[in-house]
């Protein structure tokens, strides 16, 4: 069943959440659709969509390397199969380059496959009553915050530049 307008809005939301609304008796609904889970979100988003960007140049440079290869896959499998064609074009560039793209994939793969965890405890008022205080965020088992996502992004952003750098490298060496 599928709806024209998204059922909780414009936004993304928890498994837990859902779980919630629609099996409130369950014993695992933790709710994280707060404040905090929207920034993580974002920030999530943002490297996502930074990590297809890159994706995109790595099917370019594999074009160049193989007209006839297949480039509409993972970047993980782009990099292996671009590893395997690029030979001596680039030889001071690809290899720094090849290293950080790999590290910006795996980032990628467990920001998308991980879950955050929103911690919280109540904090009493003195006065009288109380609120449920943000105390951890976790991705998968690790601490994780805000600004890990803003480095994962950068790091993300750093791989785009390195794939554009590689792609120039070959078109260069394709055209003397």
């Amino acid at each position: 069943m599928t709806h024209q307008s998204p059922r909780y809005g414009i936004r993304a939301i928890s498994w837990s959440t859902v779980q919630a609304d629609r099996y409130p008796q369950h014993p695992d609904t933790a709710y994280w659709d707060g404040t905090e889970a929207a920034e993580l979100n974002r920030l999530r988003g943002l490297v996502v969509v930074q990590a297809a960007e890159t994706e995109t140049v790595l099917g370019m440079i594999l074009s160049r390397l193989d007209p006839a290869a297949r480039t509409n896959r993972p970047a993980g499998e782009l990099l292996k199969a671009i590893e395997q064609k690029i030979g001596g074009s680039c030889d001071t560039e690809w290899p720094p380059a090849i290293a950080l793209i790999d590290t910006a994939v795996k980032r990628r793969n467990r920001i998308v496959h991980d879950s955050p965890t929103i911690g919280r405890v109540w904090r009493e008022y003195a006065t009288g009553g109380g609120e449920w205080a943000h105390v951890l965020t976790q991705l998968g088992d690790a601490e994780y915050d805000a600004s890990a996502l803003v480095g994962d992004l950068a790091l993300q952003q750093d791989a785009t530049a390195a794939a554009v750098e590689l792609l120039n490298c070959l078109t260069v060496s394709a055209h003397p």
